[in-house]
């Protein structure tokens, strides 16, 4: 081997390393990440050690205001958000119902990036391709404790 393949073997090994890294955050760590990273939202919001996130919604400053949203980041392998209008408190599926692709937060609602389907904040359908209204996500209200324990 001469000098110069040993250093392309190098920064080939450097690249492959510092893709995968890359690549396991984007996948499997990016809801942890979104989760802990959001110092508005870490203090209300806890992941418990089953993959069940635990909402406390009067800790959470996103959710003071009527309507609103908190996106949680990845829920048992699901991107999920809860969404507040009124007083009431809903785990929402981003997924969205044409393709699969996450949906993306707008101004009023969500947006699909792929094909352009656009859901009302409560995740009802306004325009498709998508057919149906995002699904809620598996959750449950602790009214004494005001707590929302998605998954």
């Amino acid at each position: 081997m001469t000098a110069e393949t040993t250093s392309f073997d190098a920064s080939r090994r450097a690249f492959l390393v510092g893709t995968c890294g890359v690549a396991a955050l984007a996948t499997g760590g990016f809801g942890t990440a979104l989760l802990a990273d959001d110092a508005w939202a870490a203090k209300g919001i806890k992941r418990r050690k089953n993959g069940k996130v635990v909402v406390r919604v009067d800790k959470v400053p996103a959710l003071k205001s009527d309507p609103s949203r908190v996106l949680l980041g990845t829920v048992k392998g699901t991107p999920v958000a809860v969404v507040r209008e009124g007083d009431s408190y809903t785990a929402l599926n981003l997924r969205c119902t044409h393709q699969g692709a996450t949906v993306e937060g707008t101004s009023d609602g969500w947006s699909c990036p792929l094909h352009g389907s656009k859901f009302a904040l409560d995740g009802d359908l306004e325009r498709g391709p998508a057919d149906s209204n995002l699904a809620e996500f598996t959750s449950r209200w602790r009214r004494k404790k005001r707590r929302l324990i998605v998954g």
